[in-house]
């Protein structure tokens, strides 16, 4: 079982080679953080990261998501209605590879 915990724009991922993300707007390059990474039941586990662990990654597609939030008091005529729109990326992660003397 192959998998890596990365750290990506203050949030903790699980990734596996082919996987993807969805987070906040990042900015290129990527500031992409190895805490974890098993790789054939040997695992390695960073004091706070690991070095030598390489991650190519990709932005497959960067969108905008409205989230609509309304309030609402029955029988005083009170209706709020605001809105937000949160830039998100969709990172897909191509291939992960460790070096022999990754510590």
């Amino acid at each position: 079982m192959n998998y890596t915990i990365i750290r990506l724009g203050g949030k903790q991922f699980n990734i596996k080679q082919g996987d993807v993300i969805t987070v906040e707007r990042q900015q290129l390059p990527l500031d992409i953080k190895v805490l974890a990474h098993c790789e054939d039941d040997n695992l390695q586990i960073g004091t706070p990261y690991l070095q030598g662990i390489n991650i190519e990654s990709e932005i497959v597609s960067e969108e905008n998501v409205k989230t609509t939030v309304a309030r609402y008091k029955s029988k005083s005529r009170y209706r709020k209605v605001k809105g937000h729109k949160q830039p998100f990326n969709q990172i897909k992660f191509t291939k992960i590879t460790s070096s022999k003397g990754a510590k």
